[in-house]
């Protein structure tokens, strides 16, 4: 019964140091600067088009710190009341915003909106369901 007892805490072991590895392998491809491809995701089409814009779209950077950096400068501190804070977190295809500018002179109106959820992140390329806004394409700059 005790060796029982002892394979089963063993294989526990095993499955939740896998995870750990896993988790932490996609956070490292998190890491790393963004840059826009200009396209949104059409879900009633299944489609992606390309966004014809005058305004240059933000590059995002995420730092292997927990950082994240709007336009080379710390997101969170770029405007009042916006939706991406100056730190992260990520877990489970979710990307948490945290440390977010405090205006006080300003009466921010509350929009739900709990973080980017990530829908594939392979290689130099991360689609995200941003939070206002659809889902969009990143490009990573090597």
């Amino acid at each position: 019964m005790r060796t029982l007892f002892v394979a089963i805490l063993m294989a526990l072991a095993v499955v939740s140091c896998k995870q750990d590895s896993q988790s932490i392998g996609v956070q490292e491809n998190l890491v790393g600067k963004w840059v826009p491809t200009y396209e949104l995701f059409d879900e009633s089409t299944q489609k992606w088009n390309s966004i014809q814009t005058l305004v240059a779209l933000p590059t995002y950077e995420f730092t292997a710190d927990g950082k994240v950096l709007q336009n080379d400068k710390p997101a969170g501190d770029q405007d009042c009341c916006g939706f991406i804070g100056n730190k992260y977190s990520y877990k489970s295809g979710k990307i948490t915003f945290s440390d977010f500018k405090i205006c006080p002179n300003v009466s921010c109106y509350a929009l739900h909106c709990d973080g980017w959820t990530v829908r594939k992140l392979e290689g130099d390329i991360m689609e995200v369901a941003q939070c206002p806004g659809g889902i969009m394409r990143y490009k990573k700059v090597k």
